[in-house]
């Protein structure tokens, strides 16, 4: 967790609610979600997952409207949520999710390259990530955070959806308060990452594999991921168990 504290000007304190009556306004606090430091990637990573060489684009995750804020998000009841008034994220969680995430994914030796997807190379497989909920649930003293995260890797190159995947994670807060709430973001976001680079490591090693396997069309015959049924080719839409076609 690092704290960085902000004082409103004086002009502005006139005008301000002030706190225990001093005068003076309590200090607004800004956070940065810290999940700890990258772990190391197994010694045989480079050499067996997610080959053969695989860039994976990274897009910027996305966040629903009341998470895609600043404010640090807190629930005391099934179905409310509510901002914390002098507490606040440095920049909108879901902007520092995806930073750390791809740094993960850099870290994690499954790919060759990982790449924002804004960088305007080209990749191999493309990483999408929206933020679902990030909130202290505060419901019973002292709360814990909870993070719920959607997770899809496609395959460009087909227009397909390789895989998706909804993740959560929680942790327990030290204390009722934003503070104590931040701490537990950190505690929960470390893991939740792990398992999205994971996931993310044997699903692109699965997805190129399959990639490999198929055999290519012989002279005369169609080309393409569509089938052939009774001699001639099946529309995909009509088809069951395809890979999800992307606009």
């Amino acid at each position: 967790m690092k704290p960085m504290h902000k004082i409103l000007p004086a002009c502005i304190l006139a005008a301000a609610v002030t706190a225990c009556g001093t005068g003076v306004r309590a200090p607004e606090h800004y956070y940065v979600l810290d999940p700890g430091p990258v772990p190391l990637s197994a010694p045989h990573a480079r050499n067996t997952v997610a080959k053969p060489a695989t860039t994976l684009l990274v897009a910027p995750t996305t966040a629903g409207a009341f998470y895609d804020a600043q404010a640090i998000v807190y629930s005391t009841s099934p179905g409310m949520r509510a901002y914390y008034q002098l507490n606040h994220w440095t920049e909108p969680p879901g902007r520092q999710l995806g930073a750390l995430l791809a740094e993960r994914l850099r870290g994690s030796g499954a790919f060759d390259a990982v790449a924002a997807a804004t960088d305007g190379v080209r990749g191999t497989l493309v990483l999408d990530t929206h933020l679902d909920e990030i909130y202290h649930d505060a419901s019973t003293s002292p709360g814990s955070a909870r993070i719920s995260l959607t997770v899809t890797l496609s395959d460009p190159s087909r227009r397909a959806v390789a895989s998706q995947r909804h993740f959560i994670a929680s942790a327990p807060a030290p204390t009722p308060d934003a503070a104590g709430a931040v701490q537990a973001f950190d505690a929960a976001l470390g893991p939740l990452l792990d398992e999205v680079v994971a996931w993310a490591g044997q699903t692109a090693a699965q997805s190129r594999a399959t990639t490999i396997a198929q055999p290519r069309p012989r002279p005369g015959e169609p080309a393409g991921d569509a089938p052939v049924v009774a001699g001639r080719r099946e529309p995909l839409d009509d088809v069951p168990n395809v890979a999800t076609r992307l606009p």
